[in-house]
């Protein structure tokens, strides 16, 4: 609960001090429960800070869309109700559903409203991604991601949330599961655990395989993104080897995928990578 400077104004120093103790004290004991230290909540509140609107604005977004989803809609095709004014000629031709009514949606297509979704977040943990954050800042934002949706989805039935980061050392790397508790300390423990991989992996990119081994075992209507700083040129990942690994999925239901390559200056094979891709996802 806020206290207004109004309320403040009038507290006497003895209970302002009171208050104050009472407000240490109950940190305490929450740095205690999440089994954190005090530097360890200072780090965790420098990178929320940072996607803090954000975070409200996904969460925002995500009730206004549940919200949504419950609103009584005029279903059309109906076999009683109010007659569709758009309809007087089938009705005079003699079909039979030219009525419509209020009622609830159908929740075929409404992914949050029909059944959890499953999203799963590929991040990048690579060398490059350490070596090159000197230069864009990119590990940064990629840690600032990935904290924004653990925190926006963390108390959301609706959601159940994958994070898996591929290296050169794997292309798959646990780090968060549906069953995993999201509060601050293991999210702390999470974007820790990425930045260790950076620094201690092997060098080399297993990005194809870690698409590849995503989607294979992703559900239709399931959610895939793939985030990768892979040096294409570099490490000779072309077009084919991505089409290659995705034919064989096409005769399947298969995911919805949003791809996204950070490339620096000099890596300039994204682009028709990425025009390929769009027309295989």
């Amino acid at each position: 609960m806020q206290v207004t400077d109004e309320m403040k104004a009038r507290m006497s120093e003895e209970s302002q001090r009171k208050a104050r103790a009472m407000a240490k004290e109950a940190f305490n004991e929450k740095l205690k429960e999440l089994d954190m230290g005090k530097l360890d909540w200072k780090r965790y509140q420098s990178l929320r800070n940072e996607v803090d609107d954000e975070i409200t604005q996904l969460k925002s977004l995500l009730k206004d869309l549940k919200r949504r989803s419950e609103e009584r809609v005029w279903l059309k095709n109906q076999s009683n109700g109010e007659l569709d004014e758009n309809k007087i000629v089938d009705a005079l031709s003699g079909e039979r559903d030219v009525f419509k009514r209020r009622g609830n949606p159908s929740t075929n297509g409404n992914f949050l409203h029909n059944k959890p979704i499953t999203i799963k977040l590929l991040v990048d943990i690579s060398a490059s991604m350490y070596r090159f954050n000197s230069y864009d800042g990119r590990l940064q934002r990629l840690l600032e991601a990935t904290l924004m949706m653990m925190e926006a989805f963390r108390d959301d039935k609706r959601i159940r949330v994958h994070i898996i980061g591929h290296s050169g050392s794997s292309a798959k790397i646990p780090l968060v599961d549906p069953t995993t508790s999201l509060d601050e300390a293991t999210q702390l423990k999470v974007l820790e655990c990425m930045v260790a991989n950076t620094q201690y992996t092997y060098a080399g990119d297993n990005t194809v395989e870690a698409i590849s081994d995503s989607i294979s075992q992703s559900a239709k209507g399931d959610l895939v993104i793939i985030i990768s700083d892979a040096n294409l040129q570099r490490y000779r990942i072309g077009v084919d080897d991505v089409s290659k690994r995705s034919e064989n999925m096409l005769d399947h239901p298969h995911p919805y995928i949003s791809l996204l390559i950070i490339t620096t200056l000099v890596c300039i094979s994204s682009r028709p990578f990425n025009q390929k891709m769009s027309t295989l996802i």
